[in-house]
Protein backbone atom coordinates (compact mmCIF):
# COMPACT_ATOMS: atom_id res chain seq x y z
CA UNK A 1 0.00 0.00 0.00
CA UNK A 2 0.97 3.66 0.10
CA UNK A 3 4.08 4.38 2.15
CA UNK A 4 5.08 7.69 3.73
CA UNK A 5 8.25 7.86 1.64
CA UNK A 6 6.50 8.52 -1.71
CA UNK A 7 6.44 4.88 -2.69
CA UNK A 8 3.70 2.34 -3.09
CA UNK A 9 3.95 -1.37 -2.41
CA UNK A 10 2.34 -3.51 -5.11
CA UNK A 11 2.47 -7.30 -5.17
CA UNK A 12 5.80 -7.14 -3.38
CA UNK A 13 7.19 -4.48 -5.70
CA UNK A 14 8.08 -1.10 -4.22
CA UNK A 15 7.77 1.69 -6.78
CA UNK A 16 7.83 5.47 -6.61
CA UNK A 17 4.42 7.04 -6.80
CA UNK A 18 5.65 9.00 -9.84
CA UNK A 19 6.31 5.67 -11.59
CA UNK A 20 2.73 4.48 -11.16
CA UNK A 21 1.00 4.59 -14.52
CA UNK A 22 -2.55 3.56 -13.81
CA UNK A 23 -4.66 2.56 -10.86
CA UNK A 24 -6.60 -0.39 -12.21
CA UNK A 25 -9.06 -0.97 -9.38
CA UNK A 26 -9.55 -0.50 -5.70
CA UNK A 27 -11.30 -3.49 -4.12
CA UNK A 28 -11.42 -4.31 -0.41
CA UNK A 29 -8.36 -2.18 0.34
CA UNK A 30 -6.38 -3.98 -2.36
CA UNK A 31 -4.83 -1.59 -4.82
CA UNK A 32 -4.09 -2.93 -8.28
CA UNK A 33 -1.54 -0.82 -10.08
CA UNK A 34 0.27 -0.82 -13.35
CA UNK A 35 3.71 0.59 -12.87
CA UNK A 36 6.90 1.33 -14.68
CA UNK A 37 10.23 -0.21 -13.71
CA UNK A 38 12.72 2.60 -14.07
CA UNK A 39 14.87 0.89 -16.72
CA UNK A 40 12.09 -0.38 -18.97
CA UNK A 41 11.23 1.04 -22.35
CA UNK A 42 7.86 2.44 -23.38
CA UNK A 43 6.66 -0.74 -25.07
CA UNK A 44 7.49 -2.70 -21.90
CA UNK A 45 5.41 -0.30 -19.82
CA UNK A 46 2.38 -1.15 -21.92
CA UNK A 47 3.21 -4.87 -21.66
CA UNK A 48 3.46 -4.71 -17.87
CA UNK A 49 0.19 -2.79 -17.70
CA UNK A 50 -1.57 -5.39 -19.85
CA UNK A 51 -0.10 -8.31 -17.89
CA UNK A 52 -1.49 -6.98 -14.62
CA UNK A 53 -4.82 -6.02 -16.16
CA UNK A 54 -5.39 -9.48 -17.61
CA UNK A 55 -3.57 -11.52 -14.98
CA UNK A 56 -3.46 -9.60 -11.68
CA UNK A 57 -2.35 -12.75 -9.83
CA UNK A 58 0.91 -12.89 -11.82
CA UNK A 59 3.22 -11.47 -9.12
CA UNK A 60 1.09 -11.92 -6.00
CA UNK A 61 3.29 -14.61 -4.44
CA UNK A 62 6.69 -13.45 -5.63
CA UNK A 63 9.34 -14.65 -3.16
CA UNK A 64 12.36 -12.35 -3.74
CA UNK A 65 12.38 -9.23 -1.58
CA UNK A 66 15.19 -7.33 -3.32
CA UNK A 67 13.79 -4.80 -5.80
CA UNK A 68 16.61 -5.31 -8.30
CA UNK A 69 15.99 -9.07 -8.31
CA UNK A 70 12.25 -8.49 -8.79
CA UNK A 71 12.96 -6.15 -11.70
CA UNK A 72 15.30 -8.71 -13.25
CA UNK A 73 12.61 -11.38 -12.98
CA UNK A 74 10.05 -9.03 -14.53
CA UNK A 75 12.42 -8.37 -17.44
CA UNK A 76 12.89 -12.12 -17.82
CA UNK A 77 9.12 -12.53 -17.92
CA UNK A 78 8.85 -9.87 -20.62
CA UNK A 79 11.61 -11.58 -22.62
CA UNK A 80 9.78 -14.90 -22.29
CA UNK A 81 6.57 -13.29 -23.55
CA UNK A 82 8.52 -11.89 -26.52
CA UNK A 83 9.80 -15.38 -27.29
CA UNK A 84 6.28 -16.81 -27.04
CA UNK A 85 5.11 -14.22 -29.59
CA UNK A 86 7.50 -15.55 -32.24
CA UNK A 87 6.31 -17.80 -35.04
CA UNK A 88 7.14 -21.49 -34.55
CA UNK A 89 9.57 -21.53 -37.47
CA UNK A 90 11.56 -18.70 -35.87
CA UNK A 91 12.44 -20.86 -32.86
CA UNK A 92 14.72 -23.84 -32.50
CA UNK A 93 13.95 -26.81 -30.26
CA UNK A 94 16.72 -25.63 -27.94
CA UNK A 95 15.19 -22.16 -27.65
CA UNK A 96 11.82 -23.71 -26.79
CA UNK A 97 13.44 -25.89 -24.10
CA UNK A 98 15.19 -22.81 -22.72
CA UNK A 99 11.87 -20.95 -22.67
CA UNK A 100 10.22 -23.83 -20.79
CA UNK A 101 13.09 -23.84 -18.26
CA UNK A 102 12.82 -20.08 -17.84
CA UNK A 103 9.09 -20.45 -17.21
CA UNK A 104 9.81 -23.07 -14.54
CA UNK A 105 12.35 -20.73 -12.93
CA UNK A 106 9.83 -17.90 -12.83
CA UNK A 107 7.15 -20.15 -11.36
CA UNK A 108 9.72 -21.34 -8.82
CA UNK A 109 10.19 -17.81 -7.47
CA UNK A 110 6.45 -17.27 -7.07
CA UNK A 111 5.09 -16.03 -10.39
CA UNK A 112 1.63 -17.37 -11.28
CA UNK A 113 2.04 -18.07 -14.99
CA UNK A 114 -0.50 -20.74 -15.92
CA UNK A 115 -1.70 -18.47 -18.74
CA UNK A 116 1.81 -18.20 -20.20
CA UNK A 117 2.48 -21.92 -19.73
CA UNK A 118 -0.58 -22.71 -21.89
CA UNK A 119 0.63 -20.36 -24.63
CA UNK A 120 4.12 -21.84 -24.56
CA UNK A 121 2.68 -25.36 -24.77
CA UNK A 122 0.55 -24.28 -27.75
CA UNK A 123 3.68 -22.89 -29.41
CA UNK A 124 5.52 -26.19 -28.86
CA UNK A 125 2.60 -28.14 -30.36
CA UNK A 126 2.50 -25.80 -33.37
CA UNK A 127 6.26 -26.24 -33.83
CA UNK A 128 5.94 -30.04 -33.78
CA UNK A 129 3.00 -29.96 -36.19
CA UNK A 130 4.90 -27.60 -38.47
CA UNK A 131 7.95 -29.88 -38.47
CA UNK A 132 5.79 -32.97 -39.14
CA UNK A 133 3.97 -31.13 -41.92
CA UNK A 134 7.29 -30.05 -43.41
CA UNK A 135 8.56 -33.64 -43.38
CA UNK A 136 5.34 -34.83 -45.04
CA UNK A 137 5.61 -32.10 -47.69
CA UNK A 138 9.23 -33.10 -48.44
CA UNK A 139 8.14 -36.75 -48.76
CA UNK A 140 5.30 -35.81 -51.12
CA UNK A 141 7.68 -33.69 -53.18
CA UNK A 142 10.13 -36.61 -53.39
CA UNK A 143 7.28 -38.90 -54.51
CA UNK A 144 6.22 -36.39 -57.17
CA UNK A 145 9.79 -36.20 -58.51
CA UNK A 146 9.95 -40.00 -58.67
CA UNK A 147 6.59 -40.17 -60.43
CA UNK A 148 7.68 -37.52 -62.92
CA UNK A 149 10.76 -39.61 -63.71
CA UNK A 150 8.57 -42.69 -64.21
CA UNK A 151 6.22 -40.64 -66.41
CA UNK A 152 9.15 -39.30 -68.43
CA UNK A 153 10.46 -42.85 -68.98
CA UNK A 154 6.96 -43.95 -70.07
CA UNK A 155 6.71 -41.01 -72.48
CA UNK A 156 10.07 -41.99 -74.03
CA UNK A 157 8.92 -45.60 -74.32
CA UNK A 158 5.63 -44.44 -75.89
CA UNK A 159 7.50 -42.28 -78.39
CA UNK A 160 9.71 -45.26 -79.35
CA UNK A 161 6.63 -47.46 -79.80
CA UNK A 162 4.99 -44.76 -81.94
CA UNK A 163 8.13 -44.50 -84.10
CA UNK A 164 8.24 -48.27 -84.55
CA UNK A 165 4.51 -48.35 -85.28
CA UNK A 166 4.95 -45.65 -87.92
CA UNK A 167 7.84 -47.51 -89.52
CA UNK A 168 5.91 -50.83 -89.39
CA UNK A 169 2.83 -49.31 -90.96
CA UNK A 170 4.59 -47.44 -93.70
CA UNK A 171 3.97 -48.50 -97.25
CA UNK A 172 6.77 -50.23 -98.90
CA UNK A 173 8.19 -48.71 -102.02
CA UNK A 174 8.98 -50.51 -105.22
CA UNK A 175 12.64 -50.60 -104.31
CA UNK A 176 11.83 -52.08 -100.91
CA UNK A 177 9.98 -54.98 -102.49
CA UNK A 178 12.29 -55.78 -105.39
Amino acid sequence: MWNGDGTVEFNGFRVLYSEVITIISLNNDQLWLCFFFSHQTCYQVDYVRRIFERHPETAMNLLPKNQLVKNAYMNTLLDLIDITCLAPQELTEEELRDAENTLLDLVGVGFELDWLKRKLEELCVKKKKMEARGARMRELDRMIVEQRQVLLALEVELKNEENEAVSDSARLGFEDVV
